[in-house]
């Protein structure tokens, strides 16, 4: 049994490939440099096929052309829009056609083929290299305008600015993909816990992301559902893969939080939910019967198979893992546990939510009863205790500001994952050391730029990538 989609951090994103043209000046260029520049578009996106989906591959060489195109753009829901930049063309024409397609991320590369400049430099050389002169005529505009955009300057033959010109689209597909996403609400936030929610319409409008409420009841139908068979058959996943530590385990734990996860599944699969937040401290779930656990293995199912989940009614947390996920990290939902003053270390653990790509190479998950609510409720449930490798990690916030663009912030703080393990925490764990500055200053500006007890934690320096998709979708990223 598998909670997994289709990887979306692996899908391609459709593009429209755009080259501006200008007539005015083709008199100083050979006869076929109108068409060569076509091919020149055509091979660089065929080049670019195994990243993204070239949807059009279009030439704009008049105010007409850019509408047409536009048109053309929209009726192909391209996600990402690449300009190829070759030579000076007026900008109108070619933002006539990205004003066609709102809120879809743009990307201009500046585009030289050779960049070789000798004596024997001329007119015809200005208006075949002329991306220096071309490109800044159109960023002006989408300054102008506001429209978030990446701009390469890399020449065709060099393979490191081909791979930036790769990355920028990869990083704009993404931002697209989070701004399209659906976050659903199960239930509501846990009573007085302001600071983990936001205004549904507020983010809509900021960044695009539907918030979608899901009545607790439907989940508690969904697991009086949920068939033997199928409890049956995850149950030998899982014990195939996870190693159980402290069996025999309460009656019925594993049961409870096996049907729970498939309940969860269901109810995020028929309302095509990309992630969202939960609250389990209610009497439909922790409180009472039929369910009468924390489903924190059910969450960290879905995380791990790219649809994060929060606890709490932490929507906003919610957004930050979404980030963090679909950038090919880990999202790890937890809290700055304690900090070690003598070495400079905060614990990173939480109360039974798990991403297996937290998991170190080579390692195996271990299950245990969830000991934070074991004795306390009406029943027992399991969650998942592992560890991260050492090496370079981020955390990752996010919240509404009043301050910020848009009215919203990422969070950022790099670092590193220490050797140090807590394994009686009961659940994922870790140490986390902050990069830039001493604990004390560094948690101070972590937590002075707003987020809240919640955030994302991952594997690997994503600092830049996170702070690409905030401008994407024209909100503020801080790293602190």
């Amino acid at each position: 049994m598998s909670a997994t989609p289709p990887d979306r951090t692996a899908q391609r994103s459709r593009v429209g490939v755009i080259h501006p043209y200008w007539t005015l000046w083709e008199h100083t260029t050979g006869p076929t440099f109108r068409a060569d520049r076509m091919a020149l578009a055509r091979s660089v996106a065929d080049e670019l096929a195994d990243t993204v989906e070239p949807a059009a591959i279009l030439e704009i060489a008049s105010g007409e052309d850019g509408l047409a195109v536009g048109r053309r753009f929209a009726e192909l829901q391209v996600e990402v829009v690449l300009v190829l930049q070759t030579m000076a063309v007026p900008a109108a024409w070619t933002m006539a056609a990205i004003e066609a397609v709102p809120g879809v991320p743009v990307v201009v590369w500046a585009l030289h083929e050779t960049g070789l400049v000798d004596g024997a430099f001329d007119h015809g050389s200005i208006t075949t290299q002329g991306a220096t002169v071309g490109a800044p005529m159109l960023t002006n505009l989408l300054s102008r305008a506001a429209r978030p955009f990446d701009l390469i300057l890399a020449r065709r033959t060099d393979p490191d600015g081909v791979t930036r010109v790769r990355n920028a689209l990869r990083l704009a597909g993404i931002a697209r993909g989070i701004g399209r996403s659906r976050l659903g609400r199960i239930g509501h936030p846990l009573d007085g816990y302001a600071h983990v929610d936001v205004d549904d319409e507020a983010l809509r409008t900021a960044v695009g992301i539907e918030l979608v409420f899901v009545d607790p009841g439907e989940v508690v139908q969904r697991f009086r559902e949920v068939a033997e068979a199928d409890v049956a058959a995850l149950e030998a996943d899982v014990r195939r893969d996870w190693t159980f530590e402290g069996e025999p385990f309460p009656p019925e734990a594993l049961q409870r939080s096996l049907r729970a996860a498939l309940a969860l599944e269901a109810v995020v699969d028929a309302h095509e939910l990309d992630g969202g937040a939960f609250n389990c401290h209610v009497p439909e779930f922790r409180f009472g019967e039929p369910i009468g656990i924390a489903p924190c293995w059910g969450l960290g199912r879905l995380t791990s198979a790219g649809r994060p989940f929060t606890c709490t009614g932490d929507i906003v947390t919610a957004v930050a893992m979404l980030t963090t996920k679909r950038l090919g990290g880990a999202a790890i939902y937890h809290e700055v546990e304690a900090i070690d003053y003598a070495t400079g270390e905060v614990v990173v653990a939480n109360s039974g939510e798990h991403d297996l790509a937290w998991l170190a190479p080579a390692a195996r998950p271990r299950l245990r009863p969830n000991d934070w609510f074991c004795g306390k409720d009406p029943h027992c449930g399991v969650c998942a205790v592992f560890e991260p490798a050492p090496g370079p990690a981020t955390l990752v916030g996010f919240t509404p500001h009043p301050d910020a663009r848009g009215g919203f912030r990422y969070v950022v703080a790099r670092g590193e994952l220490t050797a140090r393990t807590f394994p009686e925490t009961g659940t994922v764990n870790g140490a986390f050391r902050f990069r830039d500055g001493p604990v004390e200053a560094a948690w101070g500006r972590w937590a002075g730029a707003g987020v809240n007890h919640h955030s994302s934690a991952t594997p690997g320096d994503l600092s830049d990538d996170v702070a690409t998709v905030a401008r994407h979708l024209g909100i503020e990223a801080v790293i602190v």
